[in-house]
């Protein structure tokens, strides 16, 4: 017995092959031509606008990619007559799964919008360092529904995008890293306030890696409490993530110099 092939089976499944093998290529294509030629122009930007163009960058071939897999999905549907008539019921009555899908699906769809808005306005950038409520960290990926940072501790914080677009966001980087490291140091109340500016004073101006162009800031009384006259010292440092180990060296060495002054509390206490 010989078998002959359906033409109509062997056509549907040539067009599907076709569709497999061109979705494919074009998310290759993204993926790869535009990622070489988007290299070559971010090359050219300054470190800001290298920043702004990324973020944008990277959400919009996301949603490229996405679109190509939509429609190639909807063209295997129309590859076989099984399924032509379902594929054409579903894109005249789009109307009506649209609102089911965006009533099911409004949290998702509300990500990513808030997503492309993020992109578009710029609210942070890659590698911008950002406070969101109670979370603080650099920009590593702005996605189609989550943004994700990570903290001083190498943790990941994921932010769905709806909530980032609604909450208060600091950005520390957005205009100029520089950063101010600040302490406050606690001595007795009835203390010689300018013996101890003179002791404070070389702290700021000795902290490696301070930015020797900005001028270092006076050290201040800035507070008066039934026992204790607190000090304020600071330097500028080049970026928010050297604002922590600043803090700590000015701590320990206004600590070492009040107590060889003798001018410590009487628990010890250096508060910053």
């Amino acid at each position: 017995m010989i078998l002959v092939a359906h033409p109509i089976a062997s056509d549907a499944t040539k067009r599907v092959v076709v569709i497999v093998l061109v979705c494919i290529l074009l998310v290759l294509a993204i993926r790869v031509v535009v990622n070489r030629i988007g290299k070559r122009a971010l090359d050219r930007l300054g470190v800001a606008d290298r920043a702004m163009v990324l973020t944008r960058y990277r959400l919009l071939i996301r949603i490229a990619q996405a679109l190509v897999v939509f429609v190639g999905a909807i063209a295997l549907l129309y590859s076989y007559p099984s399924t032509r008539s379902a594929a054409s019921a579903v894109l005249a009555s789009s109307a009506v799964v649209g609102l089911a899908v965006g009533f099911a699906a409004r949290s998702t769809l509300a990500n990513f919008v808030a997503g492309v808005m993020i992109a578009i306005n710029q609210p942070l950038r890659l590698g911008d360092r950002v406070a969101v409520d109670d979370a603080e960290g650099t920009v590593e990926d702005v996605g189609l529904t989550y943004t994700r940072l990570r903290t001083a501790d190498n943790r990941r914080v994921l932010i769905p995008n709806e909530d980032l677009t609604g909450s208060r966001v600091v950005n520390l980087t957005l205009i100029d890293p520089v950063s101010l490291a600040q302490v406050r140091i606690s001595t007795p109340v009835n203390v010689d306030a300018a013996l101890v500016r003179e002791l404070l004073a070389p702290v700021a101006r000795e902290l490696p890696g301070r930015l020797a162009a900005r001028p270092v800031p006076e050290v201040t009384l800035s507070d008066l409490t039934g026992a204790a006259a607190v000090f304020s010292v600071a330097a500028w440092v080049p970026d928010p993530a050297d604002v922590a180990p600043a803090q700590a060296w000015m701590r320990e060495q206004a600590q070492r110099r009040l107590s060889e002054a003798g001018l410590l509390l009487d628990a010890g206490e250096v508060a910053g």
